[in-house]
């Protein structure tokens, strides 16, 4: 018999499993891999670069939120079955008469039809009111047809004018109208502007999307009616919910 024993022979692997505890087992023993100097150098100017790339999103987002005090705080109205979510700088409800109950009342810089600053130098007056049968086309132009005169003659902006007769309630107006039939502009303005006392003397009045949509305008622009109507249409759209 041998003085010495043979040595312990090693267990062979058996199993995926095995091999995968051997290979772990392993990786453990073996120290983390040291960066280069140079390569750490890198990895901390990225990271760092990382970093003030998110604050500078983060302060510019900041910078261009949406100020309330700055008039962008919204005020929920409902004209009729309409509701309306209306920005408070184009209310005018720092005034008594901006706020109307059932109805709403914008005021918009021309030709921006934004909001009116103390730089504007004219404006629009917009009302906005649950639908009449008064207010229809048709309507308004039958009371009117009864009291103009029969002299027409042209204006700019592809419109006809007719003045209105003496001793009627419209005496002291004139009556824009869009050929050929008015339907798509019926305005009256005053013949004397200066008169009126007002700054927007001339009104036009339209139905849009369930809502009577009253414009009071300066007179100055009645030829540019297209894209006043379509302007005002516009940002009605856009206030609705």
């Amino acid at each position: 018999m041998s003085l010495y024993a043979a040595p312990e022979q090693a267990q062979p692997l058996n199993s995926a499993t095995d091999v995968a505890s051997l290979i772990r087992n392993h990786l453990r023993r073996r120290p983390a891999p040291v960066l280069p100097r140079g390569d750490r150098a890198l990895l901390r100017l990225a990271a760092a670069i990382v970093v003030l790339g998110l604050a500078g999103t983060g302060l510019a987002l900041f910078a261009t939120r949406p100020n309330p005090d700055a008039g962008t705080e919204l005020h929920p109205t409902r004209v009729g079955d309409v509701v309306l979510a209306i920005p408070a700088n184009l209310t005018g409800a720092d005034s008594d008469e901006g706020r109307l109950v059932g109805m709403a009342r914008l005021r918009l810089d021309w030709p921006s039809l934004g909001p009116v600053t103390p730089e504007s130098r004219q404006r629009l007056l917009v009302t906005l009111s649950p639908p009449d049968k008064v207010n229809e086309p048709a309507t308004q132009l039958s009371v009117y047809a009864r009291f103009l005169t029969p002299t027409v003659w042209s204006n700019p902006g592809g419109l006809v004018v007719r003045g209105f007769r003496k001793g009627s309630p419209y005496e002291g107006d004139e009556f824009y109208v869009s050929v050929p039939d008015g339907r798509g502009f019926a305005a009256r303005c005053p013949v004397e502007t200066a008169q009126s006392g007002l700054d927007e003397p001339c009104r036009v009045t339209f139905r849009h999307r369930g809502v009577d949509v009253n414009i009071r305008f300066p007179r100055a622009i009645v030829a540019d009616w297209q894209v006043m109507i379509g302007g005002v249409r516009r940002s009605i759209d856009r206030l609705m919910r």
